[in-house]
């Protein structure tokens, strides 16, 4: 695989913001458009391109646990969700929400940040989606190779 200065140049520059771009699209996406899925798809677009613009290795050194890894905890993540709100008499998946107090800024106001219980979710739809598209690649660009 051809890996230019330019592509490497610019990995450098777009996979951190690619990053948090996926981090803003999951914690948005509980209360409008995006989530895990959305939030896992573009992470994995961000995992890529550094694959693609790095020495071979550079993936598990960023990424220094296996797909399949990240897919367990992913299932473990989001089943534990709905078997929680079953231990508490609620039906499978039912989320729930509350309202947490944190300071903010200088002056140690302090800001009200809403947590549902569906956030644990799509942590665990960002894990499944991030190590099956990563580990498809891999399997892909490993045969090329």
């Amino acid at each position: 695989m051809i890996k230019t200065v330019i592509l490497r140049t610019a990995s450098r520059i777009i996979v951190p913001l690619s990053l948090i771009f996926a981090a803003y699209i999951y914690f948005k996406g509980h209360q409008t458009p995006g989530g895990g899925f959305v939030g896992g798809l573009v992470a994995s677009v961000a995992l890529i391109v550094h694959r693609m613009s790095e020495k071979e290795g550079s993936l598990q050194r960023m990424l220094p646990v296996r797909e399949r890894t990240l897919i367990g905890w992913g299932l473990l993540l989001a089943m534990g969700t709905g078997v929680a709100a079953m231990c508490v008499g609620l039906p499978f998946l039912t989320s729930g929400h509350t309202a947490i107090s944190l300071p903010t800024g200088p002056s140690d106001s302090l800001q009200t940040f809403e947590v549902a219980s569906a956030m644990a979710f799509d942590l665990g739809v960002v894990l499944v989606v991030t190590g099956v598209v990563v580990g498809m690649i891999n399997a892909l660009t490993d045969e090329i190779e």
